[in-house]
């Protein structure tokens, strides 16, 4: 048994409600009406934008790669659009509930301010703490990390040694299948979670291979990475696949050494009581 020699995973295209959050977040308030927050998050189409994204990432796979031995998709009617916007040949999809997007439980359908005043103090942990947090009766990207995610690469290593498998699900989901397929540290998480370059836009395809790009010799474990996602042209009006170089990342292993390097990054909370 083994991992798949290519995986390629991509975030669903622009959907109805990203639009909604991205207007709150820029102060409009006015799509949160009373029919928009009773909507299941299963049940949100994508946009027009969203169709052209999942269009030219489809375009994008199908240059380089006509068929996949795996077509995988969460069972939301964004992803499932998505996947079939992609227009891939002769794609048969199995649907998996493990690809679902990570739970917002109650906050998932309420404005930046009620969640400000009604959960205060978990309002202050979400921005202290985006690994470990955990939205009220929602999930936390650790959580979806080691239940799902691990449950998925399990699935993955029984079924699917050496073959190339084409996934369509969400972006928190994917920062979770990063943290875990990467061994992320906690440190290098919260890094990337805060910076821009690694943010995991609509139709973001993350393509994890065994294959050295360089030499085209394949190893045990997935060691490689390559990033690639839609960009509107704003000249032609079109959207264009930017694609990033490849890189490598190996399982970080620490000695006595890293780990008291690491402890020292952080200053004591209570003075007097570390010395």
């Amino acid at each position: 048994m083994g991992m798949p020699l290519d995986l390629y995973v991509i975030r669903h295209g622009e959907s109805e409600a990203n639009v909604i959050v991205k207007a709150g977040e820029a102060g409009d308030n006015s799509l949160f009406t009373q029919d928009n927050v009773t909507v299941p998050d299963r049940s949100w189409r994508l946009t027009a934008t969203g169709r052209k994204q999942a269009d030219c990432i489809g375009r994008w796979l199908v240059s380089k790669q006509q068929l996949f031995d795996r077509y995988l998709v969460s069972p939301y009617v964004r992803t499932r659009e998505t996947a079939a916007t992609m227009a891939l040949p002769k794609a048969k999809w199995e649907e998996t509930r493990v690809l679902r997007e990570r739970s917002w439980g109650e906050i998932s359908t309420v404005t930046q301010d009620e969640f400000r005043t009604n959960y205060q103090r978990n309002w202050i942990f979400k921005r202290t703490d985006p690994l470990y947090w955990r939205p009220p009766a929602g999930e936390s990207i650790a959580d979806v990390a080691e239940d799902r995610v691990h449950n998925l690469l399990t699935s993955l290593n029984r079924r699917a040694e050496a073959q190339s498998v084409v996934v369509v699900s969400h972006g928190d989901f994917m920062q979770a299948l990063m943290l875990t397929l990467e061994d992320l540290s906690d440190e290098e998480f919260l890094k990337r979670a805060d910076a821009p370059e690694w943010r995991i836009t609509n139709c973001t395809c993350l393509h994890y291979s065994r294959r050295d790009p360089q030499t085209g010799r394949t190893t045990h474990r997935v060691r490689w990475e390559q990033t690639a996602r839609p960009v509107l042209d704003r000249q032609t009006g079109r959207w264009e696949v930017e694609v990033e170089p490849w890189r490598e990342f190996q399982r970080p292993l620490l000695s006595n050494g890293d780990l008291v390097d690491v402890v020292h990054s952080v200053d004591p909370h209570l003075s007097g009581l570390a010395r």
